[in-house]
């Protein structure tokens, strides 16, 4: 009887151990510290062309010509690049795929880009990536038009193919860093505006988000917010990458870019505490610092089309005390933001 119990006392022990074995494996295999920095890969502007061969073929040459943009670099950018998977995630700031719908080779408007994109990041990427719309993945291509007529339905396909969009087309997450929080807020300003001069922006916020960007950035007085979006804020044609305007008159700048109701927001936010504005759009590297005052200055970050070369992307470096942003080709080189 006496062997009986201790048999039954050995396993049992056993039990517990394994017990905790799996109890506490999965937080040491699963829970990622970024006690020291948090690292993540920005990229933009992708354009694939997915299942080519459905749409009018004319259609395609005029975009591209004989070499439209595939999946396969992205893909392979995701899941084999040294940078990519040394990441905690990647951000993706718009025009994942080059149209939402365009002519098919049956005639009409053929859509279904966006649920070929789905089945890439669901079945053939490894990476976290949070994306933010662009004009051209909710746009149309009737014969030789563009439009965004049908912008809504768009929208409403992407909320339903991409776990990412699944709460709506604007959302944030918070990273802690140290003691440092982080608010990454990913907003959706692909609509494009009717501009009446070059100098205006080319996107549209609506009031809703613009009063969600609000309770948002109200929300905690100690974090620091980066802003990723689609179309960046206007800057001189002739500012370049490390270059920046030392002062803005704020009235002066938001009367001719037609801003007003997007920097308000920001400049009314209790500590200022946007850090940075990361953007794509205008297919090309660009560094440019907002000064409009002691209390209110910001830089926008933009990346060059990951369409036109697999090389521009940019590492961004988060750190309890500073921001740290790799320049594309230049493995040496970062640009160093302290906060605020």
């Amino acid at each position: 009887m006496l062997d009986l119990h201790k048999c039954i006392a050995k396993r049992y022990c056993h039990f517990l151990i394994l017990l905790l074995v799996f109890l506490i494996i999965p937080v040491f295999a699963f829970s990622k510290e970024r006690n020291d920095t948090l690292k993540f890969v920005h990229l933009t502007d992708v354009h694939l062309i997915l299942n080519p061969i459905s749409y009018d073929s004319s259609f395609v040459q005029r975009r591209f010509g004989k070499s439209f943009p595939n999946a396969q670099p992205f893909v392979k950018f995701l899941n084999s690049h040294p940078m990519a998977k040394k990441t905690d995630f990647v951000v993706v700031t718009g025009d994942m795929i080059d149209f939402y719908e365009a002519e098919s080779t049956e005639g009409g408007l053929m859509g279904n880009q966006i649920e070929l994109f789905h089945k890439i990041m669901n079945y053939e990427t490894n990476s976290v990536v949070y994306l933010v719309l662009g004009n051209h993945d909710i746009a149309s291509y009737p014969k030789n038009r563009y439009h965004q007529n049908h912008a809504n339905i768009a929208k409403l396909t992407w909320v339903k193919n991409l776990p990412v969009f699944h709460q709506g087309t604007y959302y944030s997450r918070i990273y802690n860093v140290g003691s440092t929080v982080y608010r990454l807020i990913f907003l959706d300003n692909a609509y494009l505006s009717v501009r009446t001069h070059k100098e205006q922006a080319a996107f549209i916020i609506d009031r809703p988000q613009l009063d969600w960007l609000q309770a948002q950035l109200d929300e905690s007085s100690d974090d620091k917010e980066i802003i990723f979006m689609h179309i960046p804020l206007p800057t001189s044609d002739n500012q370049d990458e490390k270059k920046g305007n030392p002062s803005l008159s704020y009235d002066d700048y938001v009367n001719k870019t037609n801003t007003q109701d997007f920097l308000d927001v920001l400049k009314e936010t209790n500590n200022a505490s946007v850090q940075l504005i990361v953007a794509g759009h205008i297919h090309r590297n660009d560094l440019f610092d907002f000064n409009f005052s002691e209390d209110f200055s910001f830089k926008q970050i933009i990346t060059g089309a990951f369409r036109d070369n697999i090389d521009n992307w940019r590492l961004f470096q988060l750190t309890e005390s500073d921001i740290m942003i790799s320049i594309p080709d230049s493995t040496g080189q970062t640009t160093k933001i302290s906060l605020k």
